[in-house]
């Protein structure tokens, strides 16, 4: 297809009407962003570390092109290279990169969908999100949701994201088995050391128990 036109340019030919039909949200108490740096910083730097981790490779190759994101408030836009054999890549602002399609929407919109909150056929049909490119493109950004949603939250709570939580997790348990070994190994050093104790109390007696057989059958034998 030729070159997409952007929701920015889309809704100025149209006079601002999509802008106004969906509100102004760089200027509403809901705004999740305040300047296209903030998409990029949060967002942004979410679906890049989302995209670029090895472990969701497969996932979004998936989607087999170059799609756009786009938030109209604050203006920014997000381009993602998913082309399936391909090193994916994440580019903010402008970008030489061709999309298939673009996806575009206020900016607390995409909080929503990317954090799983937003249903997109709704937000299509409600006109809160605008669509260009083939839809069968546009859907594969679905599954994605699963993928991104989870990091996302983890961040916006305050987290450094669940990519990490893992990692964390995994190094406590390794301590905890550590430990776990550490108190058999002590508890098994006592028993044997509690088993020689023994085992030589044993002994003891029964070199005692001869000692006194001996003695009573000295005492016992007759006298020259």
């Amino acid at each position: 297809m030729g070159t997409c036109q952007s929701y920015q340019a889309w809704d100025e030919a149209a006079g601002g009407a999509a802008a106004r039909a969906l509100g102004d949200y760089s200027q509403s108490p809901v705004a999740h962003f305040a300047s296209d740096d903030e998409v990029y910083s949060s967002l942004g730097a979410c679906l890049k570390t989302a995209a670029t981790d090895p472990a969701n490779a497969a996932d979004f190759q998936r989607v087999g092109t170059i799609v756009r994101l786009e938030t109209v408030a604050p203006k920014a836009q997000i381009t993602l290279k998913l082309e399936a054999d391909e090193p994916i890549e994440v580019e903010f602002g402008e970008s030489k990169l061709r999309p298939a399609a673009i996806l575009a929407m206020p900016g607390d919109v995409a909080q929503g969908f990317w954090l799983g909150e937003t249903n997109i056929i709704t937000a299509l049909s409600q006109g809160k999100m605008k669509a260009q490119g083939p839809v069968a493109v546009i859907l594969k950004l679905v599954p994605l949701v699963n993928v991104v949603a989870p990091l996302y939250r983890s961040q916006q709570e305050g987290g450094t994201g669940v990519t990490e939580e893992p990692a964390a997790e995994e190094e406590v348990a390794a301590e905890e088995e550590v430990a776990v070994e550490e108190e058999v190994v002590a508890e098994e050093e006592v028993a044997a050391e509690e088993e020689v104790v023994a085992e030589e109390e044993v002994v003891a007696e029964e070199e005692a128990a001869v000692e006194e057989e001996a003695a009573a059958a000295d005492e016992e034998a007759p006298q020259s």
